[in-house]
């Protein structure tokens, strides 16, 4: 059988090669148009809801440079999100770069379920026409069965740094595709102009055959704008859910005995990027599971329009009105449920002696 990686192979003889790197967030900074390099690969999405940051200011780099370009989405199969849905949300970022970038699904997430693996790259080639390529390191790539993914025509990226070194050393085994398309040999590669540690790549082949993997077809795409990243919630707004994440990228889970909070900052672009109560954890849309503005919680900013106790029984001397705070503490079946503090508890006050700031 004819396939479409093997009539690329063909062309490019395995004789060419590229020289690359692979970025994301944690290259802020990077001055792609200094390096020299052929290509850069740019992390785009992760799950459902997560965009890069910095990926179009990177793409922008590369393409001002004249370098080649790659996009790849960070699989999360682990939240629960079909292949299907992350497939729909990374080509809704990719649409601007469609036929002008290789496409890529980076595989380091429930790396045996490769049912679920084609299923996005299909659902990306069925939206784009273009056949996307597998990242992966060289133990899955070698022990789990790919067969439906070589089948499908999908390529392979693989990633295998012996030593680390920096420096390449011996090239990966590589058990079911017929070869492999780009080798990620090192995660902490050199490259003047840039002072930190880098991916390497080698891409075996040519420009032009970079261009067929991203354009097999040829065709121009003249681009839509890009809309501005547009957070569904707001800062104030009081939010029920089941776990928060460690950080607004979405590394780790927060194990907390509330499971509802107030958003007290929002950071756009990223992958959970509502604060709860000032510090207890992130959130991302899609563990929101009811929203309500007008409730009041931990974390929620409040001024005093009545005068409330120093105790939540009522027991105290009285606690001033007009005063700004934040309620830090909450007894459902107190005479006085909420305690509002500043540096230090202000008292206790009734829901109607409380108006949101």
């Amino acid at each position: 059988m004819i396939t479409f990686l093997s009539c690329l192979y063909n062309m490019i003889g395995g004789e060419k090669m590229l020289k690359g790197i692979d970025i994301s967030r944690y290259q802020a900074g990077i001055n792609i148009n200094a390096l020299a390099i052929d290509f850069v690969i740019v992390k785009a999405t992760e799950g459902v809801g997560y965009t890069d940051p910095n990926y179009i200011e990177y793409l922008t780099q590369a393409k001002s440079s004249n370098k080649k370009i790659g996009i790849y989405h960070y699989a999360r199969p682990d939240l629960g999100n079909t292949a299907e849905d992350e497939a729909t949300w990374f080509v809704s970022k990719a649409k601007n770069y469609i036929k002008q970038a290789i496409l890529v699904l980076d595989w380091e997430v429930d790396v045996s379920n490769t049912d679920w693996a084609y299923n996005f790259l299909k659902a990306v080639y069925e939206k784009t026409g273009v056949r996307p390529i597998i990242y992966m390191s060289a133990y899955p790539a070698n022990n789990y069965d790919w067969s439906r993914v070589v089948n499908g025509n999908f390529g392979l990226w693989i990633a295998s740094y012996g030593a680390n070194t920096g420096a390449p050393g011996t090239p990966p085994e590589n058990k079911y595709w017929p070869f492999y398309i780009l080798w990620q040999y090192t995660s902490k590669g050199y490259i003047n102009g840039y002072s930190g540690n880098l991916d390497l790549d080698y891409f075996y082949g040519t420009k032009e055959a970079w261009d067929k993997y991203a354009n097999p077809d040829g065709t121009e795409v003249v681009p839509e704008p890009t809309p501005p990243e547009v957070a569904e919630y707001e800062v104030g707004d009081v939010v029920s859910f089941n776990y928060l994440y460690k950080n607004s990228y979405g590394d780790g889970k927060v194990s907390s005995l509330i499971h509802s909070g107030t958003i007290t900052r929002v950071i756009p672009g990223r992958y959970a990027p509502y604060l709860i109560n000032r510090g207890t954890g992130w959130l991302s849309n899609d563990l929101i599971l009811t929203a309500n503005t007008n409730d009041f919680t931990i974390g929620t900013r409040v001024k005093t329009t009545k005068k409330g106790n120093g105790s939540s029984d009522g027991s105290s001397n009285t606690a001033r009105s007009g005063i700004e705070g934040v309620i830090t503490r909450i007894l459902p079946d107190a005479k006085y449920p909420y305690l509002v503090s500043t540096s230090s508890p202000l008292g206790w006050y009734q829901k109607d002696a409380l108006e949101k700031i």
